[in-house]
């Protein structure tokens, strides 16, 4: 939907984040904030704050963090207008869909839909005609029958016939690029996918937003995605989420796998209940989605050190959300294709009935071999990783159990050191989120520019990306410049991409108000600073130099420099 800024704020500020988050947490007045446990990681002392006079919360063991927004997107697996129309009815107010403003206005969307949809059918128009013959060959080779999958395989020609195709239908080339089909940034435009498998990703409700796509041969890279766009964020989406929805609601089985030869293999041979990552790793959202699917989950990753790796990783991912995910462990070397297309459903079904739970995949990965010493110890750490990872308590339990029947240790000491390893956890999760990712200078800036949770307009006018150090927080400075320029008067830090919006959370409403002669003051030692930036490049080639007397003259300079500063 399209959704108005000033909408957008007045939903906001109709909106009493405590009573909101009281809903799912107990609360305590504390001063002027009030505290809890914190919903997003298992926790026994409260960390988790929310202050009513910006309207955001902090958990200051995990680092979660946001407006009222993010907390029932996080809570609720929902996507921002789905929270916002929520929200709106709950304080009675009616949203104006197409009224503009907002970052997905609708006719930008319509349009990207439109464009990415006319994409997909003249991929499969492709590939079922002469030009595709290519394509088809490469299927039957590796026994693929593509109407069998009904997952709309295509083929993309050379020649950029899909942007003479859209031209044809007056797409312009501002709109085929926005939706990720066409490159222009090396002058003229042309295909982003050329003589190539495609694969169409849908959204949750069924609609095309992007592709991935297939070389043939030694092409490179042998796999291509596409970019994220407005309607498209990698992290968010699951491929073949919105056919396996309904046989995963039937079977109460999520088979989630990488590739999407993987998924096509595994759809062709009945498993309709099948999604992939489409070859990134396993993000926080798509655990969440692969949980609303069905009760049980399964992950089914290559049977080679790195797939074994990434499905370790991906079941921590999901015990942290609480699930309790089974692992599939493929003979060495195989990827789910391989042994489908080799050995058959029924050895498949075998494997699935006879998954591990995270802890014992681990351990079948050694043969169940215990081994002596330093490493028995090592081993019972990262089993230990593996089973405090889950947020759910009897989940917890269940592995720890697991972990001590295998190494010996006793339960005592393996709950002390799991209680080690969480609190290690939770501290490294927060401090490299909160303090890596920012310098304390951009800190302070971004922390002027919204004081209060307001936007100071003009002194975010005067910034420049020059002005600060690091790349997250010039990230956030163009995102506050985006909100302004469509209406925005207050920072709304759930309409902010996902990865940006814990560090917004450090940044927005630190400050209650910053007098406008500090405000006055910075803007100078800004300024200073950007006349002095060329003299300190000119410093740093010197300091560089090979020639002594050079470099001592340019230290001393650069000494003096940073006087002036203390001063």
């Amino acid at each position: 939907m399209a959704y108005n800024s000033d909408e957008v704020e007045l939903v906001k500020g109709s909106t009493d984040i405590v009573s909101v988050i009281q809903q799912y947490v107990e609360l305590k007045r504390s001063g002027n904030t009030w505290k809890g446990l914190c919903p997003f990681h298992k926790e026994k002392t409260p960390s988790f704050i929310v202050f009513p006079a910006t309207g955001t919360y902090k958990c200051f063991g995990c680092g979660a963090g946001g407006d009222v927004f993010n907390f029932l997107m996080a809570r609720k697996n929902l996507e921002f207008p789905e929270v916002l129309e929520e929200l709106a009815e709950a304080s009675g107010i009616t949203l104006r869909k197409g009224s503009g403003g907002g970052r997905l206005s609708a006719g930008l969307s319509k349009g990207l839909f439109d464009v990415v949809d006319d994409a997909q059918k003249f991929f499969r128009k492709c590939f079922n005609g002469p030009a595709g013959s290519k394509a088809r060959d490469y299927l039957k080779k590796r026994d693929i029958d593509p109407e069998e999958t009904g997952i709309g395989i295509g083929y993309a020609p050379g020649g950029n016939a899909l942007l003479k195709h859209l031209r044809s239908l007056s797409y312009s080339v501002s709109v085929m690029s926005d939706a990720g089909l066409v490159i222009t940034d090396r002058g003229e435009p042309y295909d982003r996918f050329r003589e190539r498998l495609t694969f169409p990703i849908h959204d949750r409700r069924g609609r095309v937003v992007s592709f991935g796509a297939r070389g043939f041969g030694d092409a490179v890279p042998k796999y291509l995605n596409g970019p994220e766009t407005v309607i498209y964020r990698k992290g968010s989406f699951l491929y073949g989420y919105s056919s396996a929805q309904k046989k995963a609601r039937q079977s109460g089985i999520a088979i989630l796998v990488e590739g999407y030869f993987d998924h096509a293999r595994l759809v062709s041979a009945g498993y309709s209940e099948t999604v992939a990552t489409s070859g990134t790793a396993l993000t926080e959202k798509q655990a969440k989605n692969l949980m609303g699917m069905a009760e049980k989950q399964y992950i089914c990753y290559d049977g080679d050190s790195a797939g074994r790796k990434a499905a370790v990783k991906a079941a921590e991912k999901l015990l942290a959300q609480g699930a309790y995910p089974l692992v599939i462990r493929l003979p060495d070397g195989m990827d789910p294709d391989d042994f489908v297309k080799n050995r058959g459903r029924n050895a498949f079904e075998e494997l699935l009935n006879f998954a591990y739970d995270p802890v014992s995949f681990c351990v079948s990965l050694i043969d169940g071999k215990l081994p002596e010493g330093p490493n028995r110890t090592r081993l019972a750490e990262r089993l230990l990783e593996v089973a405090v990872s889950s947020s759910n308590p009897l989940v917890e339990e269940d592995l720890q159990k697991k972990v001590e029947e295998f190494t010996g240790y006793s339960r005592d000491a393996l709950a002390k050191k799991g209680d080690e390893i969480r609190s290690s956890e939770d501290r490294t999760r927060y401090i490299s989120r909160s303090t890596d990712s920012l310098g304390s200078g951009d800190a302070v800036i971004l922390k002027v520019a919204t004081a209060g949770g307001v936007y100071n307009s003009d002194f975010i006018e005067f910034l420049r990306a020059g002005d600060l150090t690091t790349d997250r927080a010039v990230r956030l400075l163009d995102a506050f410049k985006e909100q302004i320029s469509t209406g925005f008067t207050s920072v709304v830090i759930g309409e902010l991409s996902e990865d940006l919006s814990a560090d917004c959370a450090d940044i927005v409403g630190v400050l209650e108000n910053v007098p406008l002669p500090e405000v006055q003051k910075l803007k100078r030692d800004i300024t200073r600073k950007r006349r002095e930036l060329p003299r300190l490049r000119g410093l740093q080639e010197d300091l560089a130099s090979s020639d002594p007397e050079r470099k001592a003259i340019a230290l001393e300079e650069f000494v003096d420099m940073r006087a002036e500063d203390e001063r």
